[in-house]
């Protein structure tokens, strides 16, 4: 005995220690019928899925309860939790895991510990209301040009058991309207009206009720050209469930003209719906008419519907959306030819829906625009009415990116800019005033010679000296400005009465006017 103890102890002691990490998942929320898939994987300090072997205790809340235990096996296992509907209702339920592994030679599993996972189960199926235009996904605003595509897209685990269901078909309401049932879980509507809110919602039902065994008839006839052969026809009918309760699908004559249907809405019965009418909300169009709903439906328009029918597995899905116009018609006016060092100056109008945004880029050249550019910031509007001022230099041509946006559409708008350069030429003043001013110094000049000239020829003319008075001996000769002075003197001194001073020298005499 004390042998055996202590070689179980030398085997503890001589077992390699390792950090070991157990990750436990399990589908989760899963609709109510739905299996739960649970899987573990233990990985090792190196954080990748250890090589050893391993031991599994399944364990779960579920009345009864289950257990699954693997002694041996890979660092992964799984295991698929099933439990009864008849006696498990939707809620929490845990579903418990403990692991060990084996070590030194596969004498001793060492454990490694215990993990928990809670699974909730719920009533209704999971998944969302998915709304997409143009193949773009929208979430709570959509586009008033566009038809709306809706469609509901379930938790993988859900779909997989919906795919046992013989019959899933979804029913469609717009602002508690009923348009109809459609069997691919998708339907096609188109809002034209901008800036208002929408409720769409959608109530998928799916029915695991069997279906009528096919009916097979067979015929006989005898063909005219040989009276010993026989033919034998074989015709098979399936037949579809029926509704009961009133349940009534609207015929596609009857649907309002702005629904635009992709899909057939189909024409069959509808699965039977029981609970309390809400037909007080929900109407339908007859002839053009929005009339009440004769009708019953779980959850759509705060129905107080409860389910009884445990055959059928029910999901209901809402989304509200708003709608809004896209940006069109962007008007850019101004002038795109610059002369070098002008100022661009252009103003840009569109039109479309609030919550305007909009961003400038400025590329030297000229720029094909491919529709996809966007911003990493941009500007609000209040308005779609802006200018646009720009100072360029360099390069002659630029290309002006105008990027405008709102909640449902981009819009991408280029101006190509060309600044040109000016030859300098000469001011008016400059030439003229030179000009003129020479013009004048010519006429002058031409005007002085002439007058010159003319001045000259009544000078030079000879003027005879008729002197009648006394001779003077002493007159002498005496040029014109001599004599101007003598006159000018003369005139202003006193005359004199003596008469010496009115006789002449003999030395005076009149000189030449030159």
């Amino acid at each position: 005995m004390i042998v055996l103890n202590g070689v179980l102890l030398f085997l503890i002691f001589c077992t390699t220690v390792n950090a070991y990490q157990v990750n436990l998942t399990c589908d989760s929320p899963i609709v109510w019928g739905a299996p739960s898939n649970c899987s573990v994987t233990v990985y090792n300090d190196d954080n990748v899925p250890d090589d050893g072997k391993f031991g599994y205790n399944w364990v779960n809340d579920f009345i009864p309860h289950d257990s699954r235990e693997v002694n041996t096996g890979p660092s992964t296992d799984s295991w698929l939790v099933t439990y009864n509907t008849s006696i498990n209702l939707p809620g929490l339920y845990v579903t418990r895991l403990d692991v060990c592994v084996w070590e030194f030679l596969g004498i001793y599993c060492k454990p490694l510990g215990s993990v928990g996972i809670t699974i909730k189960i719920t009533d209704t199926l999971n998944g969302k209301l998915i709304s997409s235009q143009s193949d773009k996904e929208r979430d709570k605003f959509i586009s008033s040009e566009d038809p709306l595509q809706s469609s509901v897209e379930l938790k993988e685990s859900d779909k997989n058991f919906l795919s046992k269901a013989p019959t899933v078909l979804s029913y469609w309401f717009v602002d508690c309207i009923y348009y109809g049932i459609t069997s691919d879980l998708q339907f096609d509507y188109n809002f034209t009206k901008p800036d208002e809110q929408h409720v769409i919602e959608a109530l998928v039902v799916a029915d695991f009720t069997p279906l009528p065994p096919p009916t097979t008839t067979t015929t006989t006839q005898k063909p005219t050209t040989s009276p010993n052969v026989t033919t034998t026809t074989s015709t098979t009918t399936t037949h579809k469930p029926k509704p009961t309760n009133g349940t009534t699908i609207i015929p596609k004559t009857s649907v309002k003209s702005t629904v635009r249907h992709k899909r057939e809405i189909l024409t069959s019965p509808a699965p039977t719906l029981v609970g309390t009418n809400n037909s007080s909300t929900i109407r339908i169009w007859q002839n053009g008419t929005l009339v009440p709903y004769n009708g019953t439906f779980p959850y759509v328009c705060n129905s107080t519907f409860v389910v009884t029918d445990h055959k059928k597995v029910y999901g209901y899905f809402s989304k509200t959306v708003t709608t809004k116009a896209p940006i069109t018609k962007v008007n850019v006016s101004g002038t795109n030819w610059l002369k070098h060092e002008q100022l661009l100056n252009l103003n840009v109008k569109c039109s479309g829906s609030g919550q305007l945004k909009y961003c400038l880029k400025f590329i030297p050249g000229i720029y094909n625009v491919t529709g996809n550019e966007t911003c990493e910031t941009y500007d609000d509007l209040n308005e779609c009415n802006f200018n646009i001022e720009r100072y360029f230099h360099g390069a002659e041509k630029h290309t002006v990116l105008i990027i405008i946006k709102n909640d449902v559409s981009i819009k991408v708008t280029s101006v190509t800019v060309t600044v040109y350069k000016v030859k300098q030429q000469a001011q008016l003043s400059v030439i003229v005033v030179p000009v003129v001013f020479s013009l004048v110094a010519i006429v002058t000049v031409i005007f002085g010679v002439a007058y010159y000239l003319q001045n000259r020829s009544r000078i030079i003319v000879e003027v005879a000296n008729f002197d009648f008075g006394k001779q003077y001996s002493d007159m002498e000769y005496k040029t014109f400005k001599d004599r101007l002075k003598d006159s000018i003197a003369n005139a202003f001194s006193q005359p004199s009465t003596s008469s010496e001073s009115q006789d002449w020298s003999s030395g005076h005499k009149y000189g030449s006017m030159t």
